[in-house]
């Protein structure tokens, strides 16, 4: 019964005492978990229609979501080593690779890089080498193949038994403009990643993590860059808010 003038005083607080105290509380830690009563809700510079950046926020210092994702791939760094397909670009196979990758492939889905090693559809590829991989890095690509399984079996295919595929998928996230916007399919959650790589990559160990939460999504949903949110905040997992699903599969070795 003690508990109830307690919560009671807590009530009274959190729907009658000014809001700007409240706020100054939380932003000093004094009283972290501050939620405005309905209707008091301050939007600030969010009380609007148009996001702050609708490019990502490359041009306010970079995608919230490329921290999750270097950071995921600088985690599984020991992996990309020796022959190693990168979709797109190298740029992560050299940043995370470096001097243990023996030969750095690229495979571009038309012949517009002129680095590409291997041009082709993923997802129908017969061209592309069966089990020629030590390493295949499939970031922030799956949501744009309509047939995506078709391009994971051809991933699966192509990895050496004992080799490691790397890949990164949007969850919640903006809709890119442009041309990208025409192939924008999917977006996926830690649970449909992992029932389509069990299907997939049959008796693959598996490691499948997300990133984000409700601070992280919004920040990236508005186009805020990396510089203008707070690191320590993006670092804490709530799995209700999936900025980034992040999978790791290791092919079986040959019995």
């Amino acid at each position: 019964m003690a508990a109830e003038p307690t919560s009671r005083i807590k009530t009274f607080i959190k729907t009658y005492a000014p809001a700007a105290p409240l706020r100054w509380l939380q932003r000093w830690g004094i009283r972290p978990q501050y939620t405005p009563a309905p209707g008091r809700v301050a939007f600030g510079d969010f009380d609007r229609l148009r996001p702050i950046s609708k490019d990502f926020g490359y041009e306010r210092g970079g995608p919230i979501d490329r921290y999750y994702i270097e950071h995921f791939l600088q985690q599984q760094a020991a992996s990309i080593r020796g022959r190693v397909l990168e979709i797109g670009g190298n740029d992560y196979t050299l940043q995370f690779g470096g001097k243990k990758v023996e030969k750095s492939d690229i495979l571009h889905v038309d012949d517009s890089n002129p680095q590409a090693t291997y041009v082709g559809d993923l997802s129908n590829a017969p061209h592309l080498p069966d089990q020629a991989f030590d390493c295949i890095i499939l970031t922030q690509t799956l949501h744009l193949i309509w047939e995506y399984k078709e391009a994971l079996k051809t991933c699966y295919r192509m990895l050496k038994p004992g080799g490691t595929f790397l890949m990164t998928s949007p969850g919640i996230t903006p809709i890119a403009s442009g041309a990208w916007k025409e192939i924008w399919y999917w977006s996926f959650t830690r649970l449909s990643i992992t029932r389509v790589l069990q299907e997939t990559f049959p008796d693959a160990e598996l490691d499948i993590r997300t990133y984000g939460n409700a601070y992280a999504a919004s920040a990236f949903l508005w186009g805020l860059g990396l510089p203008e949110v707070s690191i320590e905040k993006l670092e804490v997992v709530d799995e209700q808010y999936q900025v980034i699903i992040a999978a790791k599969a290791v092919k079986p070795l040959l019995p």
